[in-house]
């Protein structure tokens, strides 16, 4: 219980400074982000449930469970596009061979913050997201074997990815699977080469980034 202990301790930290900078802003951004950060903590603890389960189909049950929700972990990465419409960096003109550097960036403390939040509570999904999923390869490797865990992780990050895409754009979340009619309707309405694209795109950066996890988790430093 000590591991759900700071999930907790550090979704309410997140929340307070979410919280003052939608008091200042008004921006409901911040509120859905906090929402977000509770979603993406999900995964851990369905697998964490899961593995210690002593009961087959409970274990089975919690690891449906971290399968529907696992993409709301990696999900968070796209939350920095609300970063779009704030300017950070523009230039001005400045006479040619003068050696000055037309480059200005924004000095309102409010932007900066607001990078910062976003990038704090995607680096948090993603660790969370990347743990959940490597304690998911190891489960499989004990059970299968390095070659079958291997086309699990790559199978588990290619649908997450497509869950990805179902979230940012077709606005679902992992609860509407018990929708399934709209669901699909919906998924085979948007198929389209942007569809496919994105999904590989994301996938090979979970796996990326899964690798680099593992790496440094396992020594690399050595």
């Amino acid at each position: 219980m000590e591991r759900y202990r700071r999930i907790t301790l550090f979704i309410f930290i997140y929340a307070v400074i979410s919280m003052m900078l939608f008091l200042k802003s008004g921006s409901f951004l911040f509120i859905m982000l906090v929402w977000n950060i509770i979603l993406a903590s999900l995964p851990l603890v369905f697998m964490n449930q899961g593995l210690r389960s002593g009961k087959k189909w409970k274990k089975i049950v919690y690891l449906l469970l971290w399968f529907a929700f696992f993409p709301n972990a990696i999900y968070m990465i796209t939350d920095f596009i609300h970063l779009t419409n704030d300017q950070m960096i523009w230039t001005i003109p400045v006479e040619l061979y003068s050696g000055l550097d037309g480059t200005r960036y924004s000095m309102e403390i409010f932007q900066w913050s607001k990078l910062l939040v976003i990038s704090l509570g995607a680096f948090y999904a993603l660790l969370t997201g990347l743990e959940s999923l490597s304690k998911f390869y190891d489960f499989i490797k004990i059970q299968k074997g390095h070659l079958i865990s291997g086309i699990a992780i790559v199978l588990v990050s290619t649908i997450a990815s497509f869950g990805v895409f179902i979230g940012r754009f077709l606005r679902f979340n992992s609860w509407d699977i018990a929708r399934p009619v709209s669901l699909m309707k919906g998924i085979l309405d948007s198929l389209n080469e942007f569809t496919w694209v994105f999904t590989v795109i994301y996938a090979t950066f979970i796996l990326i980034t899964f690798i680099l996890f593992r790496w440094f988790k396992t020594g690399i430093s050595e």
